[in-house]
């Protein structure tokens, strides 16, 4: 890890808070001088049977999201260096990919905040990553949630 960071790593899925994670990136990148890796990763639909989701499914999302990728970087990282990149797969082990092949110096990213039932079923992305990350990870937390855990 580089202090001060050099190069910041920010998955995105698009939602409003991982919107809000990206710019708290850009505010920490523009203060160090650092790049941004925009990263989006695009999960796998499981198959039927034993007949596998035709490739070209696959290739129009990628392009979709490289095209929603491109539109973000150009509002918002304007004179910050930056890179775009989306993978296909499980998303926890893309945004894994993803710092293995750019070694950020910080990884930033969104937490939904979901709790009880949903939490179990579903998960949590930014838990796994920050467990298995060999990068320091900050987590900005879904605003929503925030308030509705006040309560």
């Amino acid at each position: 890890m580089a202090f001060p960071y050099r190069k910041i790593l920010c998955p995105i899925d698009f939602d409003e808070n991982s919107l809000r994670a990206l710019d708290k990136a850009i505010e920490i990148a523009r203060h160090f001088g650092a790049a941004v890796i925009l990263v989006h990763a695009i999960p796998l639909v499981a198959q039927l049977g034993n007949f596998p989701m035709p490739a070209d499914v696959y290739a129009a999302q990628e392009k979709a999201a490289n095209v929603k990728l491109s539109a973000i970087a150009g509002q918002k990282l304007g004179g910050v260096e930056h890179e775009s990149v989306a993978f296909i797969g499980d998303i926890v082990g893309g945004i894994l990919q993803a710092v293995e092949q750019f070694k950020p110096d910080l990884l930033i990213m969104a937490t939904h905040g979901r709790a009880g039932l949903a939490h179990l079923f579903l998960g949590s992305v930014a838990e796994a990553v920050v467990r298995k990350a060999n990068c320091p990870v900050l987590t900005i937390r879904n605003e929503e949630a925030g308030h509705a855990n006040r309560n």
